[in-house]
């Protein structure tokens, strides 16, 4: 792909679901991008080598007889199950509708009216953007209901989730810039609790591409969203502009709320961090064989320096 063409891909892979199995997507050139490889395990129903073996003799076919399905398709980065990305062939909703029919399988159709079905919603919520908000409200809901999380706890996730708004949309007034600034004034609160960033989704056996604030507990998320919302207030009262002044307001809060966690874990005798996670069985099983095979990126052995 050109320089061009990777800017275009956006940073977040989703998934959609047929039965039991996962099909990867991406947003490419302001279309849905599939995994190709996905589709074909679900038509294939192949398992372990065998499924690559089919994927390339299926590429080969088609190569040979509609040369032009291959020309469609692009390499896209699809996240792995060790929390990594990795280019895997993709194509968009035609592409895979016509992979689709030259993979002899009784899933044929039902796979293609759920490709449409996709489709379909992308240009209702194009339309209706409020639409689109409401599926992902709901979408959100019931993901977080199949991780456990009660009523409450959705409800208060879905509240830090418009603090969160809130807070990023005040950093973008203050002169805060996209990127590193935002990780760094957020890794105040987190330091605040005990431990940054990534010791915390480490702490949780979490990966860089989980939402660290999907697998807190309501406590953790009250003091992470108290911290960003007393902060958002001090940088107004002392109307802190640029990214110097904004870590100065923050820090003063943070070390605030540092000494009301230790006040409250003085009286209930425990940290309030909890290490347990909200990760599915599928989703746990996979992080366990990718740990195993040490993939996690917290598992890998640095490799020792060389003395010169």
């Amino acid at each position: 792909m050109s320089n061009e063409e990777k800017n275009s891909i956006t940073s977040s892979t989703t998934a959609a679901f047929f039965e039991d199995k996962e099909v990867r997507r991406e947003w490419y050139n302001d279309e849905r991008w599939f995994s190709v490889v996905d589709i074909v395990n679900i038509l294939s129903e192949s398992k372990g080598k065998d499924r690559w073996a089919y994927r390339r003799k299926l590429k080969q076919r088609l190569s040979e007889e509609w040369s032009e399905i291959v020309t469609f398709c692009h390499e896209l980065k699809f996240l792995a199950s060790d929390g990594k990305k990795y280019p895997w062939d993709a194509g968009n909703t035609a592409t895979m509708f016509r992979i689709i029919q030259s993979i002899p399988s009784p899933k044929a159709e039902p796979v293609k009216q759920r490709l449409a079905s996709l489709g379909n919603q992308r240009m209702e919520e194009v339309n209706d953007p409020e639409l689109g908000m409401q599926r992902a409200r709901a979408r959100a809901i019931q993901v977080y209901k199949s991780r456990g999380m009660t009523d409450k706890e959705i409800a208060q996730r879905l509240q830090t989730i418009d603090t969160r708004h809130q807070y990023t949309d005040e950093l973008k007034a203050r002169w805060i810039k996209d990127g590193l600034e935002y990780a760094l004034l957020t890794n105040i609160s987190y330091t605040r609790s005990g431990k940054n960033a990534q010791e915390y989704k480490q702490y949780k056996w979490l990966v860089k591409t989980d939402n660290l604030r999907d697998h807190m507990t309501r406590t953790e998320m009250l003091l992470t969203g108290l911290s960003e919302e007393a902060g958002t207030e001090i940088a107004k009262s002392k109307d802190a502009k640029g990214f110097d002044e904004v870590q100065d307001a923050l820090i003063q809060w943070a070390d605030i709320a540092k000494k009301a966690k230790e006040g409250l874990e003085e009286k209930i005798w425990r940290s309030i961090l909890d290490g347990n996670n909200r990760l599915t069985p599928r989703q746990q099983a996979l992080r366990d064989m990718a740990n195993e095979q040490e993939k996690l990126w917290y598992n890998k052995k640095k490799k020792p320096s060389k003395n010169k």
